[in-house]
């Protein structure tokens, strides 16, 4: 699969995106999975933020609303 870089990526549009990813044990009972550097740079995400896994007939994984940090929240 095609790799997609955060230059690739243009402000105020959706990020389509398509990636490949294996599964890792975490435990004895779960599994876990990357998220792509796109993806995260993109959501400007990082350690601790929290993602909704949704599972239907598929797998989503979207952005939980952040809440506005005290600088965001003057402007």
């Amino acid at each position: 699969m095609a790799q997609m870089e955060r230059s690739d990526v243009r402000e105020g549009e959706l990020m389509p995106i398509k990636v490949e990813r294996i599964l890792f044990r975490v435990g004895e009972g779960s599994l876990g999975v990357t998220l792509p550097k796109a993806w995260i740079t993109y959501n400007q995400l990082k350690p601790g933020d929290k993602v909704e896994v949704i599972v239907n007939d598929g797998v989503l994984i979207r952005v939980k609303n952040k809440p506005e940090t005290t600088d965001e929240a003057k402007r």
